[in-house]
């Protein structure tokens, strides 16, 4: 027996609907019925809350579903490389300073831009690890990506502007750069609008 049977089973064999379990562990309908037909799975806390609120073993809920298992197994590989991706961010955050206090060329500048290529391609790494792991492609991805990418180009503005303001640093050198990336930001954002439109139109 598949995990969606088992949970389907156990709702029926407590005499509940989908709407009643749903209610008791603050969920929506619609999830419930997601994880009996395996549109979707729960994540590991939802996997625990379902394994006491039907009084069945996690062993049992799991017993000889595949599916539900390469699941969890991609839901740890995630929570792994999470950190990873935050460090990246920080790494990103320091180069983006750097940049504005250290003189292009020379031995420094050589270094900072060996920096900020090897750490783009960690994270291209990291990105396309992710679209393996969730099936999703990155603009799909762009709401989990949203705080990292804003969280970076909002410090990078924020330094620049302190600079300029009290006219240290080379803030003509990566002004530029900020333009580009607030301008790639709204082509994202705009990328992400029309998606989500067209499926929902769909």
């Amino acid at each position: 027996m598949r995990f969606g049977e088992r949970l389907k089973q156990a709702r029926i064999k407590n005499g509940l609907t989908q709407k009643q379990v749903a209610d008791q562990l603050n969920l929506s309908r619609q999830t419930i019925s997601s994880w009996e037909t395996e549109n979707s799975y729960p994540d590991i806390d939802s996997l625990i809350k379902l394994s006491n609120f039907y009084q069945i073993s996690l062993d049992v809920l799991l017993k000889e579903d595949v599916g539900m298992k390469e699941y969890l197994k991609k839901q740890e590989a995630l929570d792994w490389i999470k950190p990873i991706k935050q460090l990246t961010v920080i790494v990103d955050m320091i180069f983006v300073i750097g940049m504005l206090f250290i003189r292009h060329g020379g031995i420094a500048g050589g270094f900072f831009l060996l920096l900020a290529l090897l750490n783009l391609v960690v994270m291209m790494r990291i990105g396309r690890f992710q679209e393996q792991l969730t099936g999703k492609q990155q603009i799909e991805r762009w709401p989990q990506n949203r705080k990292y990418v804003y969280s970076i180009v909002i410090v990078m503005t924020i330094v620049a502007l302190v600079s300029w303001y009290f006219h240290v640093g080379h803030v003509v050198d990566v002004s530029p750069i900020l333009a580009g990336l607030w301008i790639g930001i709204l082509i994202v954002e705009i990328m992400y609008f029309s998606k989500n439109r067209q499926r929902h139109q769909s």
